[in-house]
């Protein structure tokens, strides 16, 4: 078995993903806007299904 053995482009690919995804975390984690922007969609999402449901009651219906 060969011990000095070559760093393959899958490993440059594994270790760029690493460190995205860590870069990606810390500025997650140190900034409240991004995360805010980030988390937009759903709580957009969330009311939208409050909506509907309250909708659903005004009329008369059970929610699913």
């Amino acid at each position: 078995m060969n011990m000095h053995q070559s760093v393959g482009t899958m490993d440059i690919v594994v270790f760029l993903a690493l460190a995205l995804a860590l870069g990606f975390f810390i500025a997650w984690s140190l900034s409240p806007a991004l995360r805010a922007w980030i988390e937009r969609p759903k709580h957009r999402f969330q009311e939208n299904l409050r909506s509907y449901d309250e909708g659903l009651l005004r009329r008369g219906k059970e929610p699913r």
